[in-house]
């Protein structure tokens, strides 16, 4: 879908997109379940069908510590939070064509506790869908570690 850098940010802005929330559990995400990602392609397949924007948020319910991730339609690697910040990159009146990125939001997942991934150009195939798994799982393992590694610190200290 092609959209004026000027639309995008005000979309975004006044939260003209759709939104939807998922909950999974730490076993869905471990084994690779692809349930939560398959429900995610359809949504925003159906968003991308209305020239919707979208934000899927995955919530996994019983980690640790608080860790998200967001399928976003976006136009560049920033997430719908630092949409202004597009501006940098683009003229205000060009169009872009949106693609598929995946942020990872979590304390432990390193110093600026957040990471971004473009996922897909345009549709997202099977392959894409396990890529995007792999890197969830991927991200939840080191924010585990790191988790892990905090605690044990906090121990020697005492």
């Amino acid at each position: 879908m092609k959209i004026k850098v000027t639309d995008f940010i005000e979309n975004i802005q006044e939260e003209k997109f759709k939104q939807t929330k998922l909950d999974i559990s730490k076993d869905d995400l471990l084994q690779e379940d692809l349930w939560s990602l398959n429900k995610t392609k359809e949504q925003l397949e159906k968003d991308l069908a209305d020239n919707e924007l979208s934000q899927i948020i995955i919530h996994v319910a019983d980690a640790e510590f608080p860790i998200d991730y967001y399928l976003e339609t976006g136009i560049i690697n920033l997430p719908f939070a630092d949409a202004k910040k597009v501006t940098h990159f683009f003229d205000d009146d060009a169009e872009a064509e949106t693609k598929f990125y995946l942020s990872t939001v979590c304390d432990y997942l390193n110093v600026s506790k957040f990471h971004i991934d473009l996922i897909s150009e345009n549709s997202l195939k099977n392959d894409e869908i396990k890529h995007a798994m792999d890197i969830m799982k991927e991200n939840y393992e080191t924010s585990l570690e790191n988790f892990s590694k905090k605690d044990e610190e906090e121990k020697e200290e005492k």
